[in-house]
């Protein structure tokens, strides 16, 4: 057995929230996730579900492969990561999460058809008390290396996720973990959440060994030569700003997988346009993240399958109430934006036509999901909104500022049109992600769109509630939540009974919904092209793509 290496119980540092860091798995999340293996989780996946628009394929609705080939198949990101071990560096981002998934497993993942938590490296585990959680790992996985998979490798992992990504949520939640023996590890949480096990099937939770990356040179290197751990394909090359080349792993440990393509071939293309013509052209077979209203203008095309599916999140429109806030600070105003608004065209142009308004701060398929709002509340009513701004002092007019990424600029400018019948003149600053984190933490805006992945209860959910998650993420400032606040959201997350934490859930939503902190959008969706034999389109938290389960 390697030396035993024991993490000490130490509290998290305040968390900054990421981008890339705000939730996980797709379905439906429940229960109490308190024993076993097999009887985990009472989720539900959602992307299943038909689209309901003809020529639009689902995610996670195509037969499991079952053979093998010499092929390799072509995927086109937007943007080349930075690195590829985020937990051991404290940068996720989405490519790398995306790629680390693939030759990375955790101790768990997430049956995208059942929604199930369900083993991977650990074949069973049990709570201890509310937040230890013992685990039992496999005896039959060799590592990169070619060592057994064995505790220490687990404590060594905790130790890197909680040591550089303490002010993320791969870190922030973790209180420590003890190798009880060679096959079993217990893992402490700082706080109290049933569903912590959706949490560690993120892909950022890979585990690896210390020999690993030492002998890679340590985690900067390792994060630039990731050839550790152990996945369904393993690391091959990276060619900076050309590709990243990934080989099936056959030596995997789980025998009932196959993977299909014996190379997978990432290349970075940032114009949607360019990554469909490539689709077209046979040059890639995959074109992932497409803006859904760009997808869904090829459905009918020949050489293209269109595949568009929800996730599990919802788009708010959040107000600044903030230190720096101008009118949004005023209630009437918040409600006099709130029902100028067309919900109606926001939501169509926003879901391509899949979906309307968002009637509640959960997405419909949650168990938590509560009809706050009723439809004909989502009604517009300018000259409600006028009334309200008159009250408010605004009768002669109100100048405010969103701030957003690019994907949403078509609903921005069917947002403005709206707010512009009521006498609000909306300025739309597009910015990139660098900008748009910067602009939330120095709460340079009046409204900015932010979803809230609330598919299971992690920890790291309704983060703009929490005062450590706003101090660093300053979405509307420190008027956003109260103690009280606080605590119902701590209580909701640590429940152990689904129905409680439904009734507590809806009574934070009619706080929300009397103090109008945020306007409930509609569901959030992703959407991607790949080439017509293309097959096995699957998904990891967060509706990223499954690289692992493409086939012919």
């Amino acid at each position: 057995m390697k030396a035993k290496r024991i993490v000490a119980i130490i509290a998290a540092a305040a968390a900054a929230v990421s981008l890339a860091g705000c939730g996980s798995a797709s379905g439906k999340a429940g229960g109490n996730v308190k024993s076993g293996s097999q009887t985990a989780s009472s989720v539900v996946a959602d992307e299943k579900s038909n689209t309901g628009v003809e020529g639009v394929l689902d995610a996670n609705a195509d037969p499991k492969n079952t053979e093998t080939s010499d092929e390799t198949v072509t995927v086109a990101f937007s943007a080349e990561p930075s690195g590829l071990w985020g937990a051991g560096t404290g940068k996720v981002e989405n490519e790398a999460q995306i790629v680390d998934a693939a030759i990375m497993d955790g101790l768990v993942s997430v049956d995208r058809t059942s929604g199930e938590v369900v083993p991977r490296l650990a074949k069973s585990w049990d709570w201890v008390d509310s937040t230890h959680c013992k685990f039992t790992l496999r005896d039959d996985v060799t590592m990169t290396d070619g060592t057994p998979l064995v505790a220490d490798d687990v404590v060594y992992s905790v130790n890197c996720w909680m040591e550089y990504s303490a002010s993320s949520d791969t870190g922030r939640f973790l209180s420590g973990a003890e190798a009880d023996d060679e096959h079993t590890v217990t893992i402490g949480f700082n706080t109290e959440a049933p569903d912590m096990l959706y949490m560690l099937a993120w892909s950022n939770f890979g585990i690896v060994s210390e020999d690993e990356v030492n002998a890679l040179g340590g985690p900067e290197a390792a994060d630039k030569n990731p050839v550790m751990g152990v996945g369904r394909y393993r690391f091959k090359e990276w060619k900076n700003g050309q590709y990243i080349t990934l080989e099936r792993n056959d030596n995997y440990y789980d025998k009932d997988y196959k993977g299909y393509f014996k190379e997978i071939k990432l290349i970075f293309v940032a114009d949607a346009a360019s990554r469909e013509m490539s689709v077209e052209s046979g040059d890639i077979q995959v074109a992932y993240d497409m803006p859904l209203n760009t997808a869904v203008s090829f459905v009918g095309n020949p050489s293209d399958n269109v595949i568009a599916y929800s996730f599990g999140q919802v788009t708010h429109l959040w107000y600044n109430m903030g230190n720096k806030a101008g009118a949004t600070k005023d209630l009437k105003v918040r409600q006099a934006i709130d029902k100028a608004i067309d919900f109606d065209a926001v939501a169509n142009v926003g879901t391509a036509g899949f979906s309307g308004p968002a009637l509640g701060y959960f997405e419909e398929s949650s168990p938590y999901y509560t009809e706050t709002f009723t439809p004909e509340e989502r009604k517009q009513d300018i000259e409600g909104a006028k009334e309200l701004l008159k009250e408010a002092g605004y009768e002669n007019g109100l100048d405010i500022t969103i701030v957003g990424m690019q994907d949403m600029s078509n609903m921005f400018t069917v947002l403005q049109e709206s707010l512009r019948q009521a006498g609000i003149n909306l300025t739309i600053n597009i910015v990139d992600t660098p900008q748009f984190v910067q602009a939330a933490n120095g709460g340079d805006y009046d409204i900015i769109c932010v979803g809230d992945l609330c598919d299971a209860r992690y920890p790291a959910m309704m983060p703009f509630f929490i005062q450590s998650c706003i101090d660093n993420f300053n979405i509307g400032g420190s008027k956003y939540t109260t103690p009280e606040i606080e605590e119902q959201v701590k209580a909701f997350i640590a429940e152990t009974d689904r129905s409680k934490a439904k009734e507590e859930a809806a009574a934070l939503e009619q706080t929300w919904k009397k103090d109008m902190y945020f306007s409930n959008m509609y569901k959030e969706m992703k959407a991607a092209i790949t080439a017509k034999d293309i097959k096995g389109y699957y998904t990891i938290e967060r509706g990223f793509i499954d690289l692992t389960t493409l086939y012919k």
